[in-house]
């Protein structure tokens, strides 16, 4: 088995209602193709959804973002299985994740960087 760590610099931070994520990611030179961004329950379950995940990129941190992709609804089974939002290629050099929907508890987003098989 595989066992990987996420960085404090991929996460995209906590929520505890809908709206953008707090933290903004500036991707250098680097890209996050093939990577997922994945919802995690840092404090124990959440109640409420489904919810919608959103990926939008910019090209300067303070600019206007658009919308690289977006999940279908999210089921609470799913974010308990391990749900992750594929990250498409992109030219963006800023990310920030926004989640949509009504839910009880904290969700976090952080970029997975597993790449698969």
């Amino acid at each position: 088995m595989i066992g990987f760590m996420y960085d404090k610099l991929n996460d995209f931070g906590t929520l505890s209602a809908a709206g953008d994520f707090p933290n903004t990611i500036g991707m250098g030179e680097a890209s996050a193709e093939r990577m997922t961004v994945d919802i995690k329950q840092p404090e124990g379950a959440i109640t409420g959804g489904p919810v919608t995940l959103t990926i939008k990129g910019s090209d300067s941190e303070g600019g206007a973002y658009a919308v690289i992709v977006t999940s279908g609804s999210i089921t609470l089974d799913m974010i308990k299985e391990g749900y992750g939002l594929p990250i498409p290629k992109t030219k963006y050099k800023f990310l920030r994740v926004a989640i949509s929907g009504t839910f009880t508890g904290k969700v976090q987003a952080i970029i997975n960087t597993y790449l698969g098989k």
